[in-house]
């Protein structure tokens, strides 16, 4: 159970070279995670863009359209008669603070 203890004697400046080398080990052998949203097609579907932005289908409709609150959050393309949210678009959305009121939250308030 119990180890020998040996106790070493450094400068600090060897300390701080050891540190160094320990770190340039570690990041060499670093991966970077994927950037977010790098697995997303360039045209993603109703379906798609409202699982990524974690939201129902319906919020996603009501958030193509202006409000008196607020521009629409996400315009999404037809393309041959579907629609279809540009992957730049749904990253940008990802990246809004999420502040818009809830429909049913407004009649209650008036």
């Amino acid at each position: 159970m119990y180890g020998t203890v040996t106790q070493i004697q450094i400068t600090p400046d060897q300390l701080t070279e050891l540190v160094r080398g320990a770190v340039r080990s570690e990041l060499a052998n670093y991966i970077p995670p994927a950037p977010e949203g790098s697995t997303l097609p360039d045209l993603l579907t109703r379906r798609q863009t409202a699982d990524a932005l974690q939201v129902s289908l319906t919020t996603l409709h009501d958030w193509a359209t202006d409000t008196d609150d607020r521009p629409a959050v996400l315009v999404p393309r037809k393309i041959n008669g579907r629609v279809r949210y540009q992957k730049a678009d749904v990253l940008a959305a990802l990246k809004q603070p999420r502040r818009f009121r809830h429909k049913a939250d407004e009649g209650r308030n008036q």
